[in-house]
């Protein structure tokens, strides 16, 4: 058995001489910790590169989202529009043909939006949240469990994924004492 003090030296280096033996020893050492530099280098260039192509590409949806939401917003009063005379009097009284003709322009027109990934949310029922919701004004009610609901939508809402591209607009819920 070898002693881990005793370092085994081949003939031809005892040979040669101590001092080129150190030599070599040092150019090994030298090339030993620039290729850990080098090796490290690569490393956090390949890691900086991968963050670079996460980052690129979460932009590239988050351009796409805001060019699709600007898009909307310039469509959104025509669907504004479509919203009022549907719910008005004189297209009630039309004649059905026309209705339902009217109607479907509406829902294709909505349902174009969906395939690119706009949804249009009337939250009448649900809790008012002030991130999705635009509180136009109050309406009493002496029913509790109706508080801070949503009563009526004047205004559809509009999203794409997580951002909302224009609050829904809303009459919310208020209780008062009896």
């Amino acid at each position: 058995m070898v002693d881990s003090e005793e370092e085994f030296v081949p003939e031809e280096e005892e040979e040669m001489g101590p001092s080129v033996v150190k030599k070599l020893r040092e150019k090994l050492q030298k090339a030993v910790e620039e290729k850990q530099e080098y090796l490290e280098g690569w490393q956090r260039a390949r890691a900086d590169f991968a963050n670079f192509k996460k980052e690129e590409a979460s932009m590239h949806v988050d351009r796409e989202q805001r060019i699709t939401a600007n898009l909307t917003e310039a469509i959104i009063p025509t669907l504004d529009s479509f919203e009022m005379a549907l719910g008005s009097a004189s297209f009630k009284s039309a004649d059905p043909q026309w209705q339902k003709g009217i109607s479907a322009l509406y829902q294709g027109l909505v349902g174009s939006l969906a395939q690119v990934g706009i949804k249009q949310f009337s939250p009448k029922g649900e809790v008012f949240d002030p991130h999705k919701h635009e509180a136009l004004r109050e309406v009493a009610t002496e029913d509790a469990a109706l508080e801070h609901t949503i009563e009526t939508v004047e205004r559809s809402g509009y999203s794409i994924g997580e951002r909302i591209i224009r609050p829904a607009q809303v009459s919310v819920y208020a209780h008062t004492a009896a």
